[in-house]
């Protein structure tokens, strides 16, 4: 019974090993998870920025088209340094399309990504759940098995009483068996061997055929 329950003890060591790694492992997923976030809605941040300084741009540049319309109407004698400024604009402009491309390829970069984040967002959270699903049954596996040592536990301590109990009562008997040895030891110290033929028994008859007799309580020491 005990190499069985080193044995069962060693058991439930290694699996509750096992119980605590696994809560470490979801662990680390969920900081790596929640890194890969906040990189992820750091990068959102600065996209809105850019964004921002778009928006801007056009303002500027919208700005720039009224001015420009504003020297049409007011300076149409002032022609040469009207196509300078046209000119410039054009240059102005062409540059603003190139950011404009630009930006369309980065919000195309940028909402590609998205998804795919939202996506493996998705996937993590399937699986953690999963996970969670299993240490809850792992958990409660665990429960079920201390229930179930605290059992042995209670039984073995009803087996000790019982022993215990059984032990004391042999004990009596030993004492008691004791006793009676004793006593017989005395009987034949005292001269209590075989009685005499002709001797008087107990109603006054003699007892004709009497030979050794030995007392009626007399026992072999077991």
């Amino acid at each position: 019974m005990l190499l069985f329950k080193v044995c069962r003890w060693m058991g439930l060591a290694c699996f509750r090993s096992l119980v605590v790694s696994l809560p470490n492992i979801r662990q680390k997923k969920l900081v790596h998870k929640l890194q890969k976030e906040k990189a992820f809605r750091e990068e959102i941040k600065i996209f809105r920025e850019k964004i921002e300084d778009f928006r801007e741009e056009m303002w500027n540049f919208q700005g720039k088209i009224r001015a420009f319309q504003g020297q049409i109407l007011g300076f149409w004698e002032e022609e040469r340094p009207f196509w300078e400024e046209e000119k410039t604009f054009w240059e102005e402009e062409k540059a603003f399309w190139e950011m404009e491309k630009s930006f369309r390829e980065e919000e195309k970069t940028f909402w590609k990504k998205y998804r795919i984040f939202w996506k493996e967002d998705k996937a993590f959270w399937k699986e953690d759940n999963a996970l969670w699903e299993r240490d809850q049954n792992l958990l409660q596996e665990d429960r079920a098995l201390w229930e179930e040592e605290k059992a042995l536990w209670a039984e073995e301590r009803a087996l000790l009483e019982e022993e215990k109990a059984l032990w004391e009562d042999k004990k009596s008997l030993w004492e008691e068996e004791n006793a009676l040895w004793e006593e017989e030891k005395a009987f034949w110290g005292d001269g209590g061997g075989p009685v005499a033929e002709g001797q008087v028994v107990g109603n006054g008859h003699h007892n004709i055929n009497a030979g050794p007799r030995l007392p009626a309580f007399s026992r072999n020491r077991g």
